[in-house]
C-alpha cells in the first residue's frame, strides 16, 4: 500500500508529462464519459463476492474491497500539499496493479497537482468535492480523505477494470455504507489513467444503489 508524502512535490519529467492541451480534452469531454461506453470491459463476477472487512471501527463504515475507510489513518490535504507548485508537480505515485483480461500490467499511477480545467487533483477538487463529500458526510469525515481512500483501493484492489480509450482506462472501485453488516448504499468509484504518462486523469463516485 502506498502512503502519503506530506511536504514539497516534485514536478514531473518531461517525458512522462501529457500535453495539457490532450488532458484537458479528456478532462473537458466530461467526467461522467469516463464511466460510460467503454471500449473493452473486465469479465463479469468481480462485485458478488464480497472479501471480509479489514476495520476495528464501530457504526457506519465506507468500505472498498475488504477495507473499511478510517479517518484517524487518512488524514491527508493535497490542495494545501499543492499550494504554489505548478500542475505538474507530483503528489504521490500511487502503486496500480495488473489487470491481465485486459493485457494491463502492474505499474505506478502520479497524482499531480493538476490544473482545475485539465486533470490531477485540481480536477478532482473542483470538480467532486461535492461528489465525495455525500460520502464523507455519512461516516463523519473530510471529502478529501474520503476521496484518497477512495483513488487508492480503486487503483490496488480494483473491482474491475475498462478500458476506456487508447492508453487510458478506468480503475473502478465498488465502495459501501455498510451499516450493522447491512449494506445501505454503494457507489462505484471511477479513477481514469493514463497508462503512457501514468499520470491520474480524474476520479468520481457513482451512485449504484
Amino acid at each position: 500500500m502506498s502512503r502519503r508524502r506530506r511536504g514539497a512535490a516534485a514536478p514531473l519529467p518531461p517525458t512522462v508529462a501529457l500535453t495539457a492541451a490532450a488532458l484537458a480534452a479528456v478532462a473537458l469531454s466530461g467526467c461522467a464519459a469516463l464511466a460510460g461506453a467503454p471500449e473493452a470491459s473486465s469479465e463479469p463476477g468481480a462485485v458478488e463476492q464480497r472479501p471480509a472487512v479489514e476495520s476495528q471501527l464501530d457504526g457506519p463504515q465506507l468500505v472498498a474491497e475488504g477495507r473499511a475507510f478510517e479517518p484517524s489513518a487518512a488524514d491527508v490535504d493535497p490542495l494545501a500539499d499543492c499550494e504554489g507548485l505548478d500542475g505538474r508537480a507530483s503528489l504521490e505515485v500511487l502503486d496500480r496493479a495488473a489487470w491481465p483480461a485486459l493485457d494491463v500490467a502492474a505499474g505506478g499511477a502520479t497524482m499531480t497537482c493538476g490544473n482545475a480545467d485539465g486533470a490531477g487533483w485540481r480536477h478532482i477538487a473542483h470538480g467532486h468535492t461535492g461528489d465525495f463529500a455525500e460520502l464523507a458526510a455519512l461516516v463523519d469525515a473530510e471529502w478529501d480523505d474520503v476521496a484518497w481512500f477512495a483513488i487508492e483501493r480503486a487503483l490496488e484492489q480494483p473491482t474491475r477494470v475498462e478500458a476506456y480509450r487508447d492508453d487510458i482506462v478506468n480503475y473502478d472501485v465498488l465502495v459501501e455504507l455498510v451499516d450493522d453488516g447491512r449494506v445501505e448504499r454503494a457507489w462505484m468509484v471511477t479513477v481514469g489513467v493514463g497508462l503512457g504518462s501514468e499520470r491520474i486523469i480524474t476520479a468520481f463516485p457513482d451512485e449504484e444503489r
